[in-house]
């Protein structure tokens, strides 16, 4: 049985510094619904319903895949529907992001807890970024 050793320090509302044994292990930025937890071996992403108990997560590593040599690479050829289809599959998901994005945004910072300045500054940010989105 060995002895372990974890804690965590809040730095700013939502960040988190995650310290181990073996110094720091992590780096979180979030808050209970939506969470992105960022250390050694990679990046984790993880979006939950609170109160619910039901939560998504991924992880992705920090670790670079071996490439084929370029000896034994044969290219692929193009086929123009399976870029397409997956190009449709991209633009239906980035839809539904963009239409409720305002959503998630209000409920996040409308919940009690968060100072009035936090919430003029983040809508301030949201305008901002639905400026730019909407000028490209």
């Amino acid at each position: 049985m060995g002895f372990n050793f974890r804690k965590s320090f809040k730095i700013a509302p939502g960040v988190r510094l995650n310290v181990g044994k073996k110094g720091i292990s992590s780096v979180s930025i979030g808050g209970k619904g939506a969470r992105v937890s960022v250390g050694k071996k990679g990046t984790r992403t993880t979006v939950g319903i609170p109160g619910t108990g039901l939560s998504y997560s991924s992880f992705s590593s920090n670790k670079k895949k071996k490439l084929p040599p370029l000896d034994t690479y044969q290219p692929q050829p193009f086929v123009g529907t399976s870029l397409t289809q997956r190009n449709r599959n991209i633009s239906i998901l980035l839809g539904l992001g963009i239409l409720l994005m305002p959503y998630i945004f209000a409920w996040f910072t409308l919940r009690t807890g968060y100072s009035s300045t936090a919430r003029w500054i983040s809508f301030i940010w949201m305008i901002l970024v639905l400026i730019i989105v909407n000028s490209k």
